[in-house]
């Protein structure tokens, strides 16, 4: 039919554990995918800038793997400043575009899909996917099979509901420590980064700040994605608790729709922004397309 031709052509998410635990080598259908490029630094500082890619719910003209059919399609211009770019949809699986992998790859920008998991639908799959040691070590090895594919440069782990702190959340640290050891290994120089939503007690509670709620988490893995509604308060209680070497493993949140965010988001961003970088913090700057 002509939508299974059209989906061979496009880049597709996956929506649920089965799709995720059956994925095997992908046909790209002649699509190339180039290796990240080297870049210089513009900066001695360890912080770092990740845009995280939310429009509209993505997947829109640039999920072909050949490029977008009009012009005027949604575009950075800025990559030079970019370190990560994230790209972002409410699919259990983000596999980003080939496109996008491509120019990001071309300016040196790392790269990085993202696994989310929400509400009640979210608790579900996850006790499913983290129902034992060996589940979530598979689910960790489907997720870097995935990223060999299509040559990402990490992941971004956003779990948004409940977890069964007695089984699931010790699965969780399992898993993230699988994946990010993992990931090292088969695609090095990439991250793995922790979305701060569920606790090491199982709530769903953005903490706002590294915490002993989600340090566990941080500390398996590359980086903690703080949520956007954080305080100036909260930058020293992280600082404290992260310890000099992991200051910029933090990347604070600014929604650029300014929902919570301080400094109200849309053209303030950068105030946000030099404060964060002030104290060598990284910044996670969301949904852009605003």
């Amino acid at each position: 039919s002509l939508k299974s031709y059209l989906n061979r052509l496009t880049t597709q998410p996956l929506n649920n554990p089965d799709e995720i635990l059956s994925y095997r080598h992908q046909d790209l259908n002649g699509a190339t995918i180039h290796p990240l490029q080297p870049r210089k630094r513009l900066h001695d500082h360890k912080n770092e800038l990740l845009v995280c890619h939310d429009m509209r719910g993505n997947y829109l003209n640039d999920r072909f793997n050949i490029g977008a059919s009009y012009g005027n399609a949604y575009q950075i211009m800025q990559w030079d400043v970019i370190d990560i770019f994230c790209y972002f949809s409410h699919h259990m699986i983000t596999i980003p575009p080939i496109t996008w992998i491509n120019v990001a790859h071309h300016h040196g920008t790392q790269i990085m899909g993202t696994f989310i998991t929400e509400w009640d639908a979210g608790a579900i799959h996850c006790s499913v996917l983290f129902a034992t040691e060996s589940s979530s070590k598979l689910l960790a090895n489907q997720l870097v099979a995935i990223a060999e594919d299509y040559l990402l440069d990490g992941w971004l782990i956003n779990i948004e509901n409940k977890l069964n702190p007695d089984v699931e959340v010790p699965n969780m640290i399992i898993f993230l420590t699988t994946l990010t050891e993992i990931m090292h290994l088969k695609r090095p120089g990439s991250k793995v980064i922790w979305y701060d939503a569920v606790t090491v007690e199982g709530n769903l509670h953005w903490q706002d700040s590294l915490s002993p709620l989600n340090r566990p988490f941080f500390d398996v893995c590359d980086g903690l994605f703080v949520n956007y509604t954080w305080s100036d308060e909260s930058l020293v209680k992280s600082i404290s608790l992260a310890g000099p070497d992991r200051v910029p493993n933090m990347y604070y949140g600014i929604d650029v729709f300014g929902r919570g965010t301080p400094g109200r988001g849309e053209y303030n961003c950068g105030e946000s922004v030099k404060l964060l970088s002030h104290h060598n913090l990284s910044v996670a700057l969301f949904a852009p397309g605003w």
